[in-house]
């Protein structure tokens, strides 16, 4: 049992609050435990000028002063935007880029935000799992109204944090920042349906072996599994 009552294979509290942000093409607030963040998909018309052909994703990353106790720094530094570069790496997985355009062939490009108003670990994986719903809200509106002649999703693209914890150690799923700051072992993975996006592993405080690297990422999968399901309630019908 772990300190907040959760089995080792048991997420937190999740949900997904769509259109949290009403001026936004697709928004979503995403509660996971005691982490909470608002997660926007905004339609840039024009590329990046070293784009030749299809369109673009990217993503944008902050923590709000008062997320965590200290207060944080207004200005983002090395830490955010490695994780807004892995957000952004996620979300185009989910994508085919090529097909992100107009009808006339015009590109297309989004930027999705996400930004954490309160940390308790797994803010990375939050803003990937809410990010995708926003961006696929933000495509959809786009078909409905006429400017897209298809949505050029690939696939569902969802995250999760696992690691290794306790004396003796332990696997264990989605980590709040009590678990996070003590664990041996980080693992951040990311999916689109059945095929990897990105798992970032990390022997915190010890090292860790190919039966354990195993165990967690049957964890993760089967938390993804989860996750994604969550999702389907809050995206919008496909066509």
């Amino acid at each position: 049992m772990r300190s907040d009552g959760r089995a080792h294979d048991e997420l937190r509290p999740f949900s997904l609050e769509p259109d949290f942000i009403r001026g936004a093409l697709g928004s979503v607030l995403v509660t996971a435990g005691r982490t909470r963040v608002i997660c926007t998909a905004s339609l840039e018309e024009r590329t990046p000028s070293w784009l030749e052909d299809g369109g673009w994703v990217t993503a944008e990353y902050a923590m709000l002063p008062g997320a965590t106790s200290p207060r944080g720094q207004r200005k983002a530094g090395g830490r955010a935007k490695e994780i807004q570069r892995l957000i952004g790496r996620s979300l185009r997985a989910a994508v085919d880029l090529s097909r992100l355009a107009r009808a006339d062939g015009t590109g297309l490009s989004f930027i999705v935000d996400c930004d954490v108003i309160e940390a308790d670990g797994g803010t990375r994986t939050a803003s990937i799992t809410g990010g995708f719903v926003a961006l696929e809200r933000a495509l959809v509106r786009l078909w409905e109204a006429g400017e897209i002649e298809r949505i050029p999703l690939l696939g569902q693209v969802a995250a999760v944090s696992v690691g290794i914890v306790g004396d003796p150690p332990v696997e264990v799923l989605d980590l709040p920042y009590e678990e996070d700051a003590r664990a041996v072992v980080d693992l951040n993975v990311v999916r689109r349906d059945d095929a990897y996006v990105e798992i970032q592993g990390t022997g915190e405080q010890g090292t860790f072996g190919r039966d354990q690297l195993a165990a967690m990422l049957d964890l993760a999968d089967a938390g993804i599994a989860r996750l994604q399901a969550e999702q389907r309630r809050a995206m919008l019908p496909l066509p």
